[in-house]
C-alpha cells in the first residue's frame, strides 16, 4: 500500500499538548477528510504500527520517549463548524468551545457547559466532556467514526457514553460530530457563558502550563477537595507541580518532564488512598510509546 500523503517523521509532540511536555513520533499525519483518516488507518494497520489522535491536547501527557507510531492531528474540513437549522455539525478538529460560540451566535441553547473546555470536538466525544452538569451526551445525535476497514455513522446508543468514556476505542477515529440543540434566547446564553467563563478564571490556574481536570470527581464528592485535604496542594515532583490554585491540576514549569507529571498524579493518588479516600480516577489520557493512548491509571498501577 503506498505511504499516505503528508507524513511527516520525527514529529515532536510537546507542541500538540498544554501542559507541553513529552517526546516525538515517529510519524505525524494531518488528515483533512475522512476518507484521508481511514487511508492512513488501513496503512498503519499494514505496517504493524500503533495509531494515536491528538486534538489540543488539554487532557493528555505524553510520554518522554515519545510515540513509535503515527500521531493523526484532524486539519482542514475536519476543523470545520457548520450550523444547519437546530443542529450543529463540528468536524473531530473542530475546537470544541468555537462550536459552543457559534451556537450561541445562532441562539441555539444546549452546549454551554463546553465553553471552558479546551479541546476538539472529537475528543470531546471519545471521553464524553462535560462540565457544569452537563455532558456531550446530553447534546449529541450522531458521530462518524473511521477505522481502518471504513466509515460509519454511529447513534447515541452505539457510542454507549458513561461518565467521561465512550464505546470509541484507540484505533478509531472521531472525524464528525452532529449536535441537537435547542433555541434560546440570546442575552441568556451570552450570560451563561460569561458566568461560566467568570468561574473558571477565578477557581483555576491562569497563564501556566497546565492540562484540565486531572482526575474524575469520585461520586458526591470533589477530586480537588481530597487531594488538598491530603495536604497535596503545591506538592511539587521536578518541574510539576499541583496548582495552589485548585488541587485538581498539575502545573509544569521550565524543565518539567513527563515523567515528572506522572510522579505527581501517582502520589497524589496514593496519598488520597492512604488517608482513607477512594482511589482517584485519572481523567487525563497518557501517551505510551508504544501501546497509543490510554487512561492514566493504567500507568500508575
Amino acid at each position: 500500500m503506498q505511504v499516505p500523503a503528508n507524513l511527516i517523521p520525527d514529529s515532536p509532540l510537546d507542541r500538540f499538548t498544554t501542559i507541553r511536555v513529552g517526546g516525538t513520533a515517529d510519524y505525524l499525519c494531518e488528515p483533512a477528510s475522512s476518507r484521508a483518516v481511514v487511508e492512513v488507518l488501513r496503512w498503519a494497520a499494514q505496517e504493524g504500527l500503533p495509531i494515536a489522535v491528538v486534538g489540543k491536547g488539554s487532557n493528555l501527557v505524553v510520554d518522554d520517549a515519545g510515540f513509535r507510531g503515527v500521531v493523526l492531528h484532524l486539519r482542514g474540513a475536519l476543523e470545520a463548524i457548520s450550523v444547519r437549522g437546530i443542529r450543529v455539525i463540528c468536524g473531530g478538529g473542530a475546537s470544541f468551545p468555537r462550536a459552543v460560540l457559534r451556537a450561541a451566535n445562532h441562539g441555539l441553547s444546549g452546549m454551554e457547559f463546553g465553553a471552558s473546555i479546551p479541546g476538539t470536538t472529537g475528543g470531546a466525544v471519545v471521553m464524553n466532556a462535560g462540565a457544569y452538569g452537563g455532558e456531550v451526551k446530553d447534546v449529541l445525535e450522531w458521530a462518524v467514526v473511521c477505522t481502518d476497514e471504513g466509515r460509519r455513522r454511529m447513534s447515541l446508543d452505539e457510542l454507549a457514553f458513561a461518565y467521561r468514556t465512550s464505546a470509541v476505542t484507540r484505533r478509531q477515529v472521531v472525524t464528525l460530530a452532529c449536535f441537537q440543540l435547542h433555541p434560546g434566547e440570546r442575552n441568556v446564553i451570552d450570560a451563561t457563558l460569561a458566568d461560566y467563563r467568570r468561574h473558571r478564571r477565578s477557581t483555576q490556574p491562569q497563564g501556566v502550563r497546565t492540562f484540565g481536570s486531572v482526575f474524575t470527581n469520585p461520586p458526591n464528592d470533589s477530586a480537588g477537595r481530597l487531594i488538598e485535604q491530603a495536604g497535596c496542594k503545591s506538592l511539587t515532583i521536578g518541574g510539576a507541580r499541583i496548582s495552589p490554585i485548585h488541587a485538581n491540576f498539575i502545573e509544569a514549569s521550565a524543565g518539567c518532564s513527563s515523567a515528572d507529571v506522572l510522579a505527581l498524579i501517582a502520589e497524589a493518588r496514593r496519598r488520597v488512598h492512604a488517608g482513607g479516600g477512594p482511589l482517584l480516577e485519572p481523567e487525563v489520557r497518557y501517551l505510551h510509546p508504544t501501546d497509543g493512548i490510554r487512561r492514566a491509571a493504567e500507568e500508575l498501577a
